[in-house]
């Protein structure tokens, strides 16, 4: 299926998906935007919203911007990068296709210019991911280790 060929009224989900925001709305900031990774952070390490918002804040996010994501948990010792390399020929990793192979454990995914989490094969997002998203890398999230 090309992306002109989608069509968002009309397809089924392949995982099952919970809507969250990450406890963004009863948290003393209830209108960011771009908030992705605060709602990952707080997801995957079962955070209060503003705990999260502000271990990035003095990481360097700015308020309702983007933040290299990447580049901070790559540092982080509770996270082990998992990568999904390209391979020519072969289709790129979805978000269902995660589901059915990591069916057990916490994980944030980075998608194309976004994150989200899926603990024990239920993707939590605040809004539901086309079934083609490709799934670049993730990160396995231990909670045992102090944040």
């Amino acid at each position: 299926m090309s992306l002109v060929d989608f069509d968002r009224r009309a397809h089924r989900l392949e995982y099952t998906w919970i809507c969250t925001d990450g406890g963004r709305a009863s948290s003393t900031r209830p209108k960011q935007k771009n908030d992705c990774t605060v709602r990952a952070l707080a997801l995957a390490r079962n955070l209060p919203y503003d705990e999260a918002y502000d271990v990035l804040k003095d990481a360097g996010r700015k308020c309702s911007r983007g933040f290299d994501f990447v580049k901070w948990i790559e540092t982080q010792p509770w996270a082990t990068k998992i990568a999904f390399p390209a391979v020519k020929g072969q289709p790129r990793m979805t978000p269902a296709q995660f589901c059915r192979d990591f069916p057990k454990g916490t994980f944030i995914l980075r998608v194309t210019n976004h994150v989200l989490v899926a603990k024990d094969g239920v993707i939590y997002d605040a809004f539901e991911n086309r079934p083609d998203r490709c799934v670049y890398s993730c990160w396995s999230v231990s909670s045992s280790q102090p944040l």
